[in-house]
């Protein structure tokens, strides 16, 4: 009887990094039509872009810095950026890796007030009904809590 073991992202990206050119991206996923998954790795980041293909197209870029070495790369999240027709939305981790530290929410749109906030950490974040409405209108999907 064989196992096979499920894949595991974090270990799949710390692999790449280690293996991958700086200045080189790799293709992950185009299966169904609705999305494409790629990475590129930078001098000491990689960064992984999922690109929504959808009415409005969506992509969110998930920025990652190496806090190891080389050899044993150890990639954490720094960034999350998503670029929508309408605005961007950038989440800054106050330390590489760890939301629970606090986030930094930026907001850019077009044709409005952009909207910055400092939060203790994504839960918080999520919990923001300003915040919310914002993404709602972005994505045009209705992503407000319900009461």
């Amino acid at each position: 009887m064989s196992f096979v073991r499920p894949v595991n992202m974090e270990e799949t990206l710390n692999f790449m990094y280690k293996t991958l050119a700086p200045g080189t991206e790799r293709k992950l996923e185009n299966f169904n039509g609705k999305r494409k998954i790629s990475v590129f790795r930078g001098d000491h980041y990689l960064n992984k872009i999922t690109r929504k293909l959808s009415d409005p197209p969506l992509t969110l870029i998930r920025y990652m810095q190496n806090t190891g070495t080389a050899e044993n790369p150890k990639l954490g999240t720094k960034t999350i950026a998503l670029k929508a027709p309408r605005g961007d939305v950038l989440v800054y981790y106050n330390e590489v890796g760890d939301s629970t530290k606090g986030v930094t929410l930026n907001v850019f749109r077009r044709d409005f007030i952009p909207y910055k906030k400092v939060f203790d950490n994504l839960m918080k974040l999520r919990e923001d009904e300003h915040f919310m409405d914002i993404l709602s209108k972005l994505t045009g999907k209705d992503l407000r809590r319900v009461k």
